[in-house]
């Protein structure tokens, strides 16, 4: 029967026509693959075009078993004799193998894009122009097995974005690359579910001589690692990009980018659209109107972004805050001056009006303080009304009720703000956060912003902090000594320190002391309490230093001298934010009674804040009373 079938298949030249249209498909696919992305053609125009191929094949063999090409034109096959069928020839082997190799070739033709999904572990890509999508392993292992049991297995919807290497030494060639990349990240930030690890901790990994990419994405708890060059001549620029697996150093989308200046900012939406792809992450429109909306359109503006986010940063890191941020803000003005909608450098830009008001620079000139005041709220309306969502929007918001006199809505602003499921924060956000009461809501907000921000020591000192307040020492000794195998040693000593006051283990708290350590000397003999508390306290009193005098008074159990001092502290304008700030500080609960500072308690009460608020090491509130506590 198989012989009589394949002698009737070569009689009708079946063979023949499958062999030809198979060649054709081939050729055609190869085709349809190599010009999709010059022609323009849609992501889908490879799938559609083998889907035809492969509809067509059943019609093609068809048409060659049914009819036949005769000098007469083409007609339907004739039928052979019982007597003409037996002197047909039998089934040679090379009938086989040309049946072999046309179910070997038509397979191919179906695996292949099989084959690309299964690598890339996606569907095909978003449409690219310029060079072709490269999809391959790198050659190298991926790092020690000892480094890869170690490693916790991160969120598979998570990325960082590496800051893009420059080809000058241009420093504007510089901020040009770091404000597209800025741009970028943003842009994939706006992905549903997709976990971006902030500029802070990503931007660490700046330059050519870096760690193996299973590293880097180790250190940033991310599944994978999004790397690129950037290259300007003239209006003429060319962007590479690459998207990398981190648990096998696998390369899952590249593209190089050839545009004009004009059109540059085009590429962040295409990118996170191709990521998008790649993860398998469903965009909507909404997503897509969030890609266009985040950083700014204009080049020129985030170059002088960067360039006040760089000063910025030094101004929250070394000393004379107030002088960098004053050179910050020239370089924040000219890019919103350049970019009206961009939202982060009105706030950014806030931050030197914010520190202008609570630090008493201005406390003896009323006109410059309500100059400062007037531009400070300027800035954060316009940054609230071009923020990109809602949680952008309660951070803002946030900024400006802690400056206002009305506290109606804090609590409810700063949940909006700590429990958004996003990586955005920001400092006075922070400090904030120490007066709001729910433990359990303000631990998750650390925790998100250690797993956006991992390499950011203000952020896991924060979290350290929180565990304190929370009273989670033991959880606090372990995160100090996470802290110092990550060398953030003056965080981990901080943490740790605390930790061991709450728990009562002054001996290991003493042996932490180095010579440098006064505060937490003045904190170790508070915490003793008794006659050693005032021996080594009560000399450092000074008229001139009120915020410390609080504290030292408060540690001591003088609560009327504290009082007293928190009255006057509290009568200064802006005065609460001190207040605020020796809380946290004091690490004793209550550094004053509510009704010693009726401004701060008014505040306290619009917002419905708990009080006292928590945060006590165990400090003695009586002078005489004995530490009460075992020596080890």
């Amino acid at each position: 029967m198989i012989g009589g079938l394949l002698n009737e298949l070569r009689r009708r030249d079946v063979f023949r026509i499958i062999a030809g249209y198979l060649a054709v498909a081939w050729v055609t696919f190869e085709v349809v693959q190599g010009i999709e992305s010059a022609a323009g053609f849609p992501a889908w125009a490879d799938s559609v075009a083998l889907i035809v191929l492969v509809a067509a094949f059943p019609v093609v063999v068809f048409v060659a078993w049914t009819f036949e090409l005769t000098p007469e034109g083409i007609k339907a096959t004739r039928r052979l004799n019982a007597s003409e069928a037996d002197v047909l020839p039998p089934p040679r082997l090379a009938d086989f193998a040309i049946m072999g190799a046309i179910v070997l070739f038509a397979g191919l033709l179906a695996w292949q894009p099989i084959s690309n999904t299964i690598r890339t572990g996606a569907p095909p890509l978003a449409r690219n122009d310029g060079e072709v999508n490269i999809v391959t392993p790198a050659g190298g292992e991926s790092g020690s097995a000892e480094t890869q049991s170690e490693m916790v297995i991160p969120n598979e919807l998570s990325v960082a974005v590496l800051p893009f290497l420059p080809f000058t030494d241009d420093q504007s060639d510089a901020y040009f690359a770091d404000g597209l990349t800025e741009e970028i990240l943003n842009s994939l930030a706006a992905l549903p579910d997709l976990r971006v690890t902030s500029r802070t901790s990503a931007f660490q990994f700046r330059g050519r001589d870096l760690p193996s990419i299973p590293e880097i994405a180790a250190s940033l708890g991310v599944a994978h690692v999004m790397e690129g060059s950037v290259r300007r001549s003239g209006e003429q620029v060319r962007i590479t990009v690459q998207l990398i697996r981190a648990s096998d150093d696998v390369h899952l989308w590249s593209q190089t980018y050839d545009r004009t200046m004009e059109d540059v900012f085009e590429i962040q939406e295409d990118i996170a659209e191709n990521v998008a792809a790649v993860l398998n992450v469903v965009l909507s429109e909404d997503n897509r109107r969030q890609m266009r909306n985040s950083g700014t359109r204009n080049i020129d503006a985030f170059i002088a972004f960067q360039q006040g986010k760089s000063l910025w940063d030094r101004a929250h890191e070394e000393e004379d805050t107030n002088r960098f941020l004053e050179q910050a803000d020239a370089h924040f003005a000219r890019a919103t001056e350049l970019a009206p909608d961009f939202s982060e450098a009105y706030l950014l830009q806030s931050d030197w009006y914010g520190h202008l008001l609570s630090d008493g620079t201005l406390a003896d000139d009323a006109e410059a303080r309500e100059q400062a005041r007037a531009r400070h709220g300027e800035l954060l309306q316009l940054a609230y009304d071009s923020a990109s969502d809602d949680t952008r929007r309660a951070i803002v918001a946030v900024n400006e009720i802690l400056f206002s006199e009305d506290w109606t809505y804090a609590r409810q602003t700063l949940e909006q703000a700590i429990t958004s499921d996003i990586c955005a924060h920001d400092n006075w956000t922070q400090d904030f956060a120490y007066l709001y009461g729910n433990m359990d809501q303000r631990l998750a907000y650390a925790e998100r912003l250690v797993e956006c921000d991992p390499l950011n020591p203000m952020i896991r000192l924060f979290y350290g902090n929180t565990l304190i307040v929370r009273g989670d020492y033991e959880e606090a000794l372990d995160w100090a000594a996470d802290l110092t195998e990550r060398g953030m040693d003056y965080e981990a000593e901080v943490v740790g320190f605390d930790a061991l006051l709450g728990l009562g283990r002054l001996g290991d708290a003493e042996a932490m002391l180095q010579p440098h350590w006064e505060w937490e000397s003045l904190r170790l003999a508070a915490r003793r309490g008794g006659d050693t508390a005032r021996e080594v306290l009560t000399p450092l009193l000074s008229e001139d230093a009120a915020w410390f005098n609080l504290i030292l008074l408060t540690w001591m159990g003088d609560t009327e001298a504290a009082n007293a001092v928190a009255a006057e502290i509290d009568a200064r304008p802006y005065g609460y934010l001190d207040l605020m700030t020796a809380i946290d500080s004091c690490r004793c609960g209550a550094p004053f009674d509510r009704n010693a500072v009726p401004d701060f308690s008014r505040r306290l009460a619009q917002a419905n804040f708990e009080w006292p608020p928590r945060g006590d090491l165990g400090f003695p509130r009586t002078p005489l009373s004995p530490a009460g506590e075992t020596e080890n």
